[in-house]
């Protein structure tokens, strides 16, 4: 890409705007002017930064919008503003009849101008399934969530839910709804087929969709404020042993395998490039489990949405 776009971030304010930025800072993509906007904020009432150069936050507009060559959007908009821009990226979860995609899988296939990052859970359990894609017949996997996918209030309640359980207080759940604190639950929601949530047949059709191959996936959300871990359950089409079975993880450079035990707390931060995976183990012939941790903010949102937002964009240039 010879020329450097023009960027703009919109919803800018949430947890996931903010490490979208982040990860722009930080990256090396060749870019230009970036812009930051925050649905219905007044005019001047907020300034931001990027690279240490200070931005002046504004409602999106749409004839503004339209001068724009790529914008992430990570709140929901109305259709004016989102079809606006040259390449839209949706990380908000509220666009579900775009066509979804994920690096490593299938980014090469872009051709749209209008793209959505697919739920995060799907993006990490997809790229671990991957590594399999023409020997696995069937997945499920048990996915345990933080609530840091909820919000930043929803961690500020975590957190005063652990100190009021501490001092015998009253619990607060305005945000959560639960006591989640020390505690663990299964995901709430609208049921669909099967009694699984509607958000469950989410992840579940779209690994399904990037790996092509039957895939079943439960949820459940626990008193940890970062990063997903997942206990997958495999069956493969021919014999495999345990050392094949590692070494096809391996091959994936998305993937780390680790020989000491992995949580979602002893990842650090840096380290939310790669989904690493843990425990694996042999339950019978073609049949193993794995235990997988992977930043839900990083790997699984931010970096796969910069991704495939660039190539888009790549394409449709080269394209013109």
């Amino acid at each position: 890409m010879d020329f450097r776009p023009k960027l703009a971030l919109v919803g800018v304010k949430n947890i996931l705007g903010k490490s979208l930025k982040l990860a722009l800072e930080k990256g090396k993509w060749e870019i230009g002017e970036v812009y930051l906007y925050e649905p219905g904020i007044r005019e001047y009432a907020l300034i931001d930064s990027f690279r240490d150069e200070a931005k002046v936050v504004k409602a999106p507009k749409e004839e503004e919008l339209a001068h724009r060559d790529l914008v992430f959007f990570t709140v929901p908009v109305e259709d004016s503003l989102f079809f606006a821009p040259k390449v839209s990226v949706d990380l908000s979860g509220t666009r579900q009849e775009l066509p979804f995609y994920v690096e490593g899988i299938n980014e090469n296939k872009i051709r749209e101008r209008r793209l959505a990052n697919p739920h995060p859970a799907a993006v990490g359990l997809s790229l671990i399934l991957s590594s399999l894609q023409g020997l696995l017949s069937f997945a499920s996997s048990t996915v345990i969530e933080p609530v840091s996918s909820v919000g930043e209030e929803a961690m500020d309640e975590l957190f005063s839910q652990a100190v009021s359980l501490l001092n015998m207080e009253e619990v607060p759940k305005k945000i959560l709804g639960e006591v989640l604190a020390f505690d663990i639950f299964p995901k709430r929601g609208r049921r669909g087929k099967g009694g699984f949530t509607l958000e469950e047949l989410r992840v579940s059709s779209q690994v399904e969709g990037l790996i092509g191959a039957k895939h079943r996936c439960l949820m459940f959300r626990a008193g940890i404020f970062h990063r997903y871990a997942a206990l997958l359950y495999l069956e493969v089409s021919r014999k495999m042993g345990l050392r094949e079975m590692k070494e096809a993880l391996e091959d994936n450079r998305y993937i780390l395998l680790e020989s000491n035990p992995i949580s979602p707390m002893k990842i650090e931060e840096e380290e939310g490039y790669f989904i690493y995976v843990g425990e694996i183990k042999k339950a019978e012939e073609g049949r193993f489990w794995l235990w997988a941790v992977f930043d839900n903010l990083q790997r699984a949102s931010v970096l796969n949405a910069l991704s495939i937002g660039f190539r888009a964009l790549r394409y449709h240039e080269e394209s013109s």
